[in-house]
């Protein structure tokens, strides 16, 4: 549906100043702000690189499990780093993967395993068991578990598995979530991280899981196509000075109204003394 025409004109008034001076000042606000290694969050491609097969994790059952059980050298296996607490992107990304799994012709836990591995350390295998349940309901394969193991591990495990994949993320206290890109990895049966499949929705990852399947190893040629989809914190840093600039750009155009005004007001007295 197309936007009202008065919010098109709206617009430029509640934004375009503000903006405009936000463009003017952000690069100086940017260059001030100290350096976060903890903000930097991305994703680096390690397409050719083996997962470390002998990391522990244990699965929504409670059961001990390595990264390596799930690789039988036959079917690839479609990971998904997230965790059940989260509120904004990993519920997104984890129902845009459930639909592809449900739409594509393959059947998951056979012709390949999707798998989800927590972010988070202190998940419990029973928070992971109910969104497990979820995630197998929404594919139609209801108490299935091994058609989509879902693994819980502590700090060391998490962190290893995700450099080795190059999946960069970081802890935001402020609003108490894991901040992290919008992917999906696609593993060769062999272990080899075969493709990277970014965003919220997946219709790329039949054809992707195929040719891992085949062994083929595939680089991505959109890499900063949805780097929107992971929720910056950085962005918090700058509330203030964004209210601020609002603020001003709101005064600017109150002041120039004003002044249109009083110029009418002196235009239309001087006409009248002639």
């Amino acid at each position: 549906m197309k936007p009202a025409l008065t919010h098109a004109y709206a617009y430029p008034i509640r934004h375009a100043v503000p903006c405009a001076l936000l463009a003017l000042l952000g690069g100086s606000a940017a260059a001030a702000a100290p350096p976060n290694p903890r903000l930097a969050i991305g994703l680096d491609e390690h397409v050719g690189q083996s997962v470390p097969r002998d990391l522990p994790f244990t699965d929504s059952t409670g059961r001990a499990v390595a990264l390596g059980d799930l690789l039988d050298g036959r079917r690839p296996i479609v990971l998904a780093m997230a965790y059940a607490r989260c509120t904004m992107l990993c519920s997104v990304v984890l129902r845009g993967l459930a639909e592809a799994v449900r739409a594509g012709g393959a059947a998951p836990g056979r012709d390949y395993l999707p798998v989800v591995v927590s972010l988070d350390p202190h998940e419990t295998p029973d928070e992971a068991a109910r969104r497990q349940n979820k995630l197998l309901e929404d594919i139609g394969r209801r108490g299935d578990r091994g058609a989509w193991p879902y693994l819980v591990g502590d700090q060391p495990a998490v962190a290893a598995l995700a450099d080795a994949l190059g999946f960069r993320y970081a802890w935001d206290p402020s609003t108490r979530q894991y901040a992290h890109p919008a992917v999906v990895f696609v593993i060769a049966p062999d272990g080899r991280i075969a493709e990277y499949v970014r965003g919220v929705t997946f219709d790329a990852l039949p054809l992707a899981v195929a040719r891992a399947a085949r062994g083929e190893l595939t680089s991505s040629t959109t890499r900063d196509l949805l780097s929107c989809f992971h929720f910056d914190p950085a962005l918090r840093r700058y509330e203030g000075k964004i209210s601020l600039l609002y603020r001003l750009g709101a005064g600017l155009v109150l002041a120039t109204l004003a002044g249109m005004i009083a110029g009418l007001v002196v235009w239309e007295r001087r006409g009248r003394a002639r």
